[in-house]
């Protein structure tokens, strides 16, 4: 797809500003792989850190979460950003470069390590570590959440999407809900009987191919 080959080679890194919508316009798929994580965790220095994603329908809204841990203290820190919506027609930028004008400043917010620890249980709860979705597609205009970690130099990566799960059955949202420091709840899950084609075709639409995306799980990578 247009979208994948041009973003293909746009690395983002520890030291990008996803906020910064050039940025984000650039290295979106590689962020939501969280390269920059795999990286730290390769060279031993990303112990317990933790991605989160939640596509809400993505030219409606998307939300990231960095659970931070916090050199020398006991606590960690959630820093979470806020993507749409908007209306694309409006924008000045092509409908190929994903969130590419999208406002989303952070908020951070200090957490104990117990909520850390309830968060990581309630994700363990719902299939993080324990997952085989190898194959699964995620397409930008249904709901689903993605998860990636980092323990003893190993990622490890779970996603679940409407097309194939009830999200509202999901337990750790409701925890990340509470520690993120957002003051808007998240978007509500869809009735899966509700849910879009989980693989859409477009036939000769080329605004509507190029307007939307996907990835696909590969092991413990987005691709």
């Amino acid at each position: 797809m247009a979208t994948i080959a041009m973003l293909g080679g746009c690395a983002y890194t520890e030291n990008s500003d996803i906020a910064n919508p050039v940025v984000r316009k650039a290295s979106w798929f590689s962020y939501l792989n969280a390269e920059d994580i795999r990286t730290a965790c390769s060279a031993g220095q990303a112990e317990g850190q933790i991605r989160i994603v939640y596509n809400a329908d993505y030219y409606k809204e998307v939300r990231s979460f960095d659970v931070l841990p916090q050199p020398g203290h006991d606590g960690f820190v959630v820093e979470s950003h806020v993507f749409g919506p908007i209306d694309v027609s409006d924008l000045n930028v092509s409908v190929r470069s994903p969130l590419g004008a999208f406002s989303g400043d952070p908020v951070r917010n200090q957490i104990t390590r117990q909520q850390y620890l309830t968060l990581t249980d309630a994700l363990q709860q719902d299939g993080f570590g324990t997952q085989d979705r190898d194959g699964l597609r995620l397409n930008s205009e249904n709901y689903y959440w993605v998860a990636l970690g980092c323990s003893g130099q190993h990622m490890t990566l779970a996603a679940w999407t409407s097309a194939k799960d009830d999200l509202r059955d999901l337990h750790f949202p409701v925890v990340l809900e509470k520690i993120s420091g957002q003051s808007t709840p998240l978007p509500a899950a869809p009735d899966p009987d509700a849910v879009k084609n989980p693989d859409p075709v477009y036939g000769n639409d080329k605004d509507l191919r190029d307007r939307n995306f996907y990835r696909t799980v590969r092991g413990n990578s987005l691709q």
